[in-house]
């Protein structure tokens, strides 16, 4: 055991080519900018939980919906990232334009659909929920007002990956950091109202979303064009190149995907939980808000582990991407261990920040239920960091039919048809579907570990790499798929 510890901390693990101190200062802003994002979530909750129990309960399902629905487009957008990481490793200045523009006019044309396709989508299947006529009306409207901000989100996608892929996540964290800021006063004017601003409620929390998410498009468009011209020529060269469409597409429409279906099953789930009450929906809805205090940060460390790994892997230095992964899981995993204890230490306390003062006696079972998901809230997380942290590695190396397929058959071969299983057919509390979640996330995480562990992604080639670099890789793994 001493022998295992010496080796995960010597001096070469933290300063050297992909070591601890490169992970990190890439992630930093991105983890930044997650927990900035994770306040702002946390303030709406709380403004939220202001109004009543009903409204913060509609909050995560129509939330949790919108996101499903057009996160196939920004995340095949998103997938612009991972490209640029590999031709910013292979030294290609070009190629980087190229996909960036690529990904600028997919986008453009996925915010249409956002727009005018989703609306009606969407308030089908809030009806399909079959939820309270109260909850239907409240996830109604904060679903409609936040279309525009998937729009936007989903069109500025490719303008921070022109940052964010060459390993610049700074500038990125700071546009999103100022619009979480926003956020916040906009929130509490729209929401309460606020001098000639009547109060609109949880639509109000919806349409101050989409307001940050154009003030974030505007920013970093502003930015991206402001780019020292003789380095990147980012307002000439404008051009898409069909090819790099088709290779966002291929590449990046199974990871889209598999977020999409992710989220979606996750909706089910969260939709089915409604069926058990609204106090167990709430429960479930605030333990989430509390997680995300904690787990949101991983993102951005796993956001960080795809670019370092994409860009290792444009150098033709397979060797370190793969000992990013192992490195990124183990902070994540130290970073959920920490959160944990927090979680075993103070559940009352973070529980109670959710209640509504004219609703105390009965949010005390509300209380008794957060306190026992937190502790498997615990668990869960430390299984998805191995999900987490893996399948970004993948992503960043191309291996994202793979990283679908597994969760697909994890999420509607285990998790959704479990959960249904556990509250129509034995009544099972909120409490038994969360265990049986985290045991879910621990058979993907494995699988996604073992996926990794193969090393079949060393011979996909999401790019052609510079002749020198082809004829070593070539040498060293054999025929690469192009």
């Amino acid at each position: 055991m001493l022998g295992f510890l010496r080796l995960l901390l010597r001096p070469l693990e933290f300063t050297g080519r992909g070591g601890y101190f490169e992970i990190c200062k890439l992630a930093w802003p991105l983890i930044i900018m997650g927990a900035s994002n994770t306040i702002m979530q946390f303030i709406d909750r709380k403004f939220l939980s202001s109004l009543s129990t009903v409204a913060v309960a509609a909050a995560l399902p129509a939330g949790i919906l919108y996101f499903s629905l057009f996160c196939v487009f920004l995340c095949t957008a998103g997938f612009t990232s991972a490209i640029v990481a590999q031709y910013h490793g292979a030294g290609d200045r070009k190629s980087v334009l190229s996909t960036v523009w690529s990904g600028v006019y997919f986008a453009a044309a996925s915010s249409l659909i956002i727009v005018f396709g989703l609306p009606l989508l969407g308030e089908w299947l809030i009806k399909l929920g079959g939820h309270s006529a109260e909850l239907i009306e409240l996830e109604n409207e904060y679903y409609m007002a936040l279309i525009p901000s998937g729009a936007c989100a989903c069109a500025a996608a490719p303008f921070f990956s022109f940052f964010s892929g060459r390993g610049k996540t700074l500038p990125v964290a700071i546009i999103n950091i100022v619009s979480c800021l926003l956020n916040i006063p906009l929130n509490y004017v729209f929401i309460f109202g606020w001098g000639l601003f009547p109060p609109l409620e949880i639509m109000g929390a919806g349409l101050a979303t989409s307001i940050c998410a154009m003030f974030s498009l505007v920013a970093i468009v502003v930015y991206f064009l402001l780019q020292p011209q003789n380095e990147y020529p980012t307002r000439s060269q404008r051009d898409p190149v069909w090819s790099c469409v088709v290779r966002l597409i291929r590449y990046g429409m199974p990871s889209g995907i598999q977020i999409a279906l992710d989220v979606g099953a996750f909706t089910l789930v969260t939709f089915s939980i409604g069926h058990l009450g609204s106090l167990a929906l709430a429960a479930h809805v605030i333990a989430l808000s509390i997680n995300n205090m904690f787990f949101i940060p991983l993102l951005g460390l796993s956001e960080a582990t795809a670019i370092l790994t994409g860009q290792y892997i444009g150098r033709a230095k397979h060797a370190i991407a793969r000992s990013v992964a192992h490195r990124s899981w183990r902070l994540s995993a130290l970073y959920m261990t920490l959160g944990g204890v927090v979680y075993l230490v103070f559940p009352v306390m973070l529980a109670e920040m959710f209640g509504p003062e004219h609703e105390r006696d009965q949010f005390q079972s509300v209380i008794t239920m957060v306190r026992w998901l937190l502790a498997i809230a615990f668990m869960f997380n430390f299984c998805d960091t191995m999900k987490f942290v893996y399948t970004a590695a993948l992503r960043g190396a191309g291996d994202t039919r793979a990283v679908m397929l597994i969760s697909i058959c994890s999420a509607y071969l285990l998790m959704v048809p479990g959960t249904l299983l556990l509250i129509w057919q034995f009544q099972a509390s909120v409490i038994l579907v969360w265990l049986w979640l985290t045991s879910v996330a621990f058979i993907e995480g494995v699988l996604l570990v073992f996926r990794f562990r193969s090393g079949k992604w060393r011979f996909i080639r999401m790019i052609k790499p510079p002749e020198k670099i082809a004829r070593l890789d070539e040498y060293r793994f054999g025929p690469v798929q192009q």
